[in-house]
């Protein structure tokens, strides 16, 4: 059973960010969110109560259409579907893309969490502006990096609660634009581009280890942090291994950088959470204003930093 997040960090509904990704192009990216698809067999209970905005595990693709095919031509006649959510981990987005060559896919999508997203946007403010396109390369590279260590954990898990020879497709790592409300920096994420024919059913679009390494990424029970690629100072070292120059706090282990902004020359990191302005360890951070809009996908703002941190 996944544990519950602290808080409740529930997506916002807005408008989808024009992707810019290393994957093939799509002519027509859908905007307005409709509901999650059903999953297949893996982490997570049918029967548990689960809390927040995902009304999980019900799905208005299923509801509204037989097979995803159907689906494709209610897109290509104007209808937009799209499903964004999170379930004890980070957020994903499932939606059907069409091409102007009259090929479709249902993209499945995960997106970084915060253990991830701290150190990338620490990095990226620790880059000068004339060096962050080869910045993004690495990071995608770094992402692929992540998920290969990921992978097997969630293929072993899988295979024995299902009693078969699963195996996981391979996610690509990707970048969308930056969001409105969000940090800046580009949106990236892992993703799968399910091709969709007539005999397509909705079972064939949802691999389910990607689906569940949005928990794995998260990971507030602890349950992955014998793989070192998802603990905070093994992440960091894989991105340092691809270039992206991520630094810890020697004190509380959190992500930082000396050039935002807001702190030019002062160690600061972000938080989301809450806690006092000042590092005291492990649970420094800043207090959010609720005032403000929510990221849609990501959870940082370049609002959320505190000061001061000491780097390692």
């Amino acid at each position: 059973m996944p544990k519950k997040r602290k808080k409740n960090r529930k997506a916002s509904r807005g408008s989808t960010p024009t992707m810019t990704s290393r994957a093939s192009q799509l002519a027509q990216l859908p905007e307005d969110p409709g509901e999650e698809p059903a999953y297949g067999d893996g982490h997570f209970d049918e029967d548990a109560e689960y809390d927040g905005d995902e009304n999980y595990p019900e799905s208005d693709f299923r509801t509204h259409f037989v097979r995803p095919a159907d689906a494709v031509a209610a897109v290509r006649a104007g209808d937009q579907w799209e499903w964004v959510g999170c379930i004890d981990g980070s957020r994903m987005r499932h939606r059907i893309l069409t091409s102007d060559d009259g090929t479709a896919v249902v993209e499945q999508a995960v997106f970084l969490d915060t253990p991830q997203e701290g150190p990338i946007l620490c990095a990226w403010h620790e880059t000068p502006e004339d060096q962050r396109a080869l910045l993004e390369e690495n990071i995608l590279s770094a992402l692929d990096g992540l998920q290969s260590a990921l992978r097997p954990h969630l293929e072993a898990e899988i295979r024995a609660r299902r009693g078969d020879d699963y195996a996981a497709r391979v996610p690509e790592a990707f970048s969308d634009a930056p969001e409105p409300h969000g940090s800046g920096i580009p949106l990236f994420g892992w993703r799968i581009l399910h091709p969709v024919d007539p005999e397509t059913t909705w079972d064939d679009t949802l691999d389910i280890a990607l689906w569940n390494s949005s928990m794995a990424l998260g990971d507030w029970s602890g349950t992955y942090d014998h793989i070192r690629e998802v603990r905070g100072d093994g992440f960091a070292s894989l991105l340092r291994n691809h270039d992206v120059p991520a630094v810890l706090c020697a004190k509380c282990e959190k992500p930082i950088t000396a050039r935002n902004p807001s702190w030019p020359g002062i160690w600061s990191t972000p938080s989301d959470d809450f806690g006092g302005p000042v590092c005291e360890g492990a649970n420094s951070g800043l207090q959010r204003n609720p005032g403000l809009p929510e990221p849609r996908m990501g959870w940082y703002t370049d609002r959320d930093f505190g000061t001061p941190h000491q780097p390692g």
